[in-house]
């Protein structure tokens, strides 16, 4: 009995133990189906995702589609308005050969002109460079003779405190030594002439200066004879000469160089 029952008692072991090992692989099994189902899960909810997405991309792009669509209609339409239009301009405007050839020459015309006119405004430029050295000269044989003539006067002075009878002397400056001081005449209008005439920014350039008492806003008729050709206002005033605008309602192309201007009161 004793060999019976040592005997059952290993096959009971035998047994408990297989037992145990069917029991841990059915377990690392059902862990592992676990692992596979949770992964399973986290690709299904992946890929529902990714299809959610693309289902929301796929109708964001069918409205783009459909508003491309109705874009290019409306294109198409306007393309067929427009090249109606264009032929309707085409047979409304049938422009020649000999019209494009003469348009041509008008063109050539224009360009020779804005030659003459630069080279002209350059020929200008030097004529000023010119006047401004020539009034610088002048402006320093005034000063000179200015100088000179209060000396003579300082001297007549201090003769007449000795003599109080000595008759008056009367200083005479040579004829190209500048103006005398004098007693302030009474102020003449001014009048000068047209030294250079610009159409195209509508401005003229006049003989007439600081010198001669001329200020910005002083307003100078226009004339050729005794005809009104028009008005310019005085913009910017230089020693020897002044620039004034032509002012609305003058005519520019009546103007030339040489017409006279008269100050307006």
């Amino acid at each position: 009995m004793s060999k019976i029952f040592k005997i059952g008692i290993i096959l009971l072991g035998v047994v408990s133990i297989v037992t145990a090992v069917l029991a841990v692989f059915a377990f690392i099994g059902k862990e592992r189906e676990y692992a596979k189902r949770v992964l399973l899960e986290d690709r299904l909810a992946s890929t529902m995702g990714e299809k959610n997405k693309l289902e929301s991309a796929i109708a964001s792009g069918t409205k783009i589609k459909e508003q491309l669509e109705a874009n290019i209609k409306k294109l198409e339409k306007d393309i067929e308005s427009l090249s109606s239009q264009i032929e309707e301009e085409k047979e409304s405007r049938k422009i020649t050969a000999q019209e494009l050839l003469a348009k041509g020459r008008d063109i050539e015309a224009l360009q020779e002109n804005l030659e003459k006119e630069k080279k002209e405004k350059l020929v200008i430029s030097k004529r000023l460079e010119e006047l401004q050295l020539d009034y610088e000269k002048e402006k320093r044989e005034k000063l000179r003779f200015r100088n000179e003539k209060a000396k003579v006067e300082q001297e007549l002075a201090e003769l007449k405190e000795k003599y109080v009878n000595l008759d008056t002397i009367v200083v005479t400056p040579p004829a190209d030594s500048g103006p005398q001081q004098t007693a302030e005449p009474v102020k003449e209008i001014l009048k000068g002439r047209v030294l250079v005439l610009n159409r195209d920014y509508s401005f003229i350039v006049t003989d007439l200066g600081q010198d001669d008492g001329v200020r910005p806003g002083m307003v100078f008729e226009i004339r050729e004879g005794s005809a009104l050709l028009g008005k310019a206002e005085i913009d910017k005033v230089y020693d020897t000469m002044s620039s004034a605008s032509i002012m609305p309602g003058t005519d520019i192309n009546n103007i030339k160089k040489g017409n006279l201007i008269i100050e307006s009161r």
